[in-house]
């Protein structure tokens, strides 16, 4: 009854002794959705996303259509032209899934614009309209259900039970999956609610939709049948030698009583549709896994004049995202963090007792550890600063990754850290472009007074990082007559 998911559930039954990280039931919802995902897969691939694994990256450049400032004052829809790079995908997290495989739906499609000065913002969609439910637990709770039933299940099987009682996610997995013409030909619904905000400060609520100039077009089942297991892929590259790939960018408005908190709950069509521009498609990157491999599309990667709103899904989906990226870039991602930590070295600490004044050097991305997701490379709080209450802090913040961007900022003791950036605990204890990131080997430092005494967390303020496991602990202590750094046990270890 369930096609779409009976191979992903045979494998995840064929991973009764697979090593997934972090296996007990204390994991944080986007580890606990992470690891099901690679379970779903059949495990770890290397260099490969846990979800999309397959896509194909490719640039161009977006232009704004009149009119689309009176929505927003977003950068790219003001500036005449914005370069864009973009990434179609099948939605397996099997890097050779066959394209016309109904493992392979819903396809997606990630817009990145590049806004002046190393900006950017992203949109992520796909080929569903409405999500497969509404919130991370239920998200969680859907992946859970298929690792759960095995071919031998009695009826109901855990999915079939969770299904029953979803008629959302009922949905999304029995609705035919249509094989395209060409991701070219392909519909992409945002299927999150985000606050347009204009010039005039007027807010407004949508959803992005991505449409293919021309309109979509879709193989029939006898065609869809023939093809070869990467013919979208051919197919797309064939195209862009011969013209253009033209996608409109629109934005769909809800009615009032539309809900804006629910990502499975579809608006009718008959809702109104703003178009913000069109993208123009060119060029097939070169050296395109690599480029695929570095790249971390975000749904919280947002500019001026486009803000998150009451949905819940997109903090999570980033620190979902992020673990993505540890999992394609550590060797083995199964092997548990303590297996890979670091000694602490004392050069990163130097303090003078006289003057009540300490200097820490905070190196993100040290080592591999976590997919680079590390700083000096200890993750999940395994290192803790400890300074006296009132002593004048300095610290130092270099960048050492790579690939991708980092800050830091020192946040209350919330474990995970929050999926995005917020105040921080202490007056001027954060870095520049906390959300965005500092690029790699560049340096910022964070200087403040260490008060009032308590626990604290130095986490990175990218989206998503710091709730993927870029973290370490800062005590500021009542009783310490001069800092240190501590090793701290993770949880469970003795």
């Amino acid at each position: 009854m369930f096609a779409r998911w009976s191979v992903g559930v045979g494998l995840a039954c064929g991973l009764a002794c697979y090593p997934l990280a972090l296996q007990g039931q204390d994991k944080s919802l986007q580890q606990r959705i992470a690891d099901d995902f690679i379970a779903l897969a059949g495990g770890v691939h290397p260099g490969y996303r846990i979800a999309h694994a397959k896509g194909i990256i490719v640039t161009g450049t977006f232009a704004p259509s009149r009119g689309a400032t009176s929505l927003s004052r977003a950068p790219h829809l003001v500036a005449a032209s914005t370069p864009v790079i973009a990434r179609y995908s099948n939605g397996s997290g099997v890097p050779d899934v066959a394209d016309n495989s109904p493992h392979a739906v819903p396809r997606g499609l990630a817009l990145r614009f590049q806004l002046p000065n190393g900006a950017y913002t992203d949109i992520v969609a796909n080929s569903h309209n409405g999500f497969v439910v509404g919130t991370g637990v239920d998200f969680a709770a859907f992946l859970d259900a298929a690792l759960a039933t095995k071919p031998d299940s009695k009826h109901p099987s855990p999915i079939e039970a969770f299904l029953g009682t979803h008629p959302a996610a009922m949905k999304f997995v029995t609705d035919p999956a249509r094989v395209p013409v060409s991701f070219a030909t392909e519909l992409y619904y945002g299927n999150d609610a985000f606050i347009f905000v204009n010039a005039r400060n007027v807010k407004q609520l949508g959803r992005y939709r991505l449409v293919p100039v021309g309109g979509p077009k879709y193989l029939d089942s006898a065609a869809a049948a023939k093809v070869s297991a990467n013919y979208l892929f051919d197919e797309l590259a064939r195209r862009l030698g011969k013209e253009p790939v033209k996608v409109r960018v629109l934005v769909q408005l809800p009615n009032p009583g539309d809900p804006t908190s629910d990502a499975s709950a579809v608006w009718p069509d008959d809702r109104k549709l703003v178009e913000l521009g069109v993208v123009t498609l060119t060029t097939v990157a070169p050296d395109n896994a690599e480029v695929s491999r570095k790249l971390q599309f975000n749904p919280v990667f947002l500019s001026d004049g486009i803000q998150l709103s009451d949905d819940p899904l997109p903090p999570l989906r980033s620190a979902v995202y992020a673990l993505s990226v540890a999992n394609r870039r550590s060797p083995s991602p199964a092997v548990p963090a303590t297996a890979q930590q670091r000694n602490v070295d004392p050069t990163w600490l130097a303090f003078d007792t006289g003057a009540k004044t300490v200097r820490f050097q905070l190196i993100a991305g040290l080592t591999g550890l976590n997919g680079a997701l590390n700083f000096n490379g200890f993750r999940d709080g395994q290192l803790t600063l400890v300074v006296p209450v009132g002593w004048q802090t300095e610290i130092d913040f270099r960048n050492h990754d790579a690939v991708l961007p980092h800050s830091a900022e020192v946040i209350p003791p919330q474990t995970p850290p929050p999926a995005l950036p917020g105040d921080p605990a202490i007056p001027r204890a954060f870095t520049l472009k906390l959300a965005q990131g500092l690029p790699s080997e560049a340096t910022d430092d964070m200087r403040f007074a260490a008060q009032p005494a308590g626990e604290y967390l130095i986490a990175c303020g990218v989206p998503g990082h710091g709730a993927a496991g870029m973290w370490i602990r800062l005590r500021v202590s009542a009783t310490a007559t001069a800092p240190e750094l501590l090793p701290t046990p993770a949880p469970g270890s003795r």
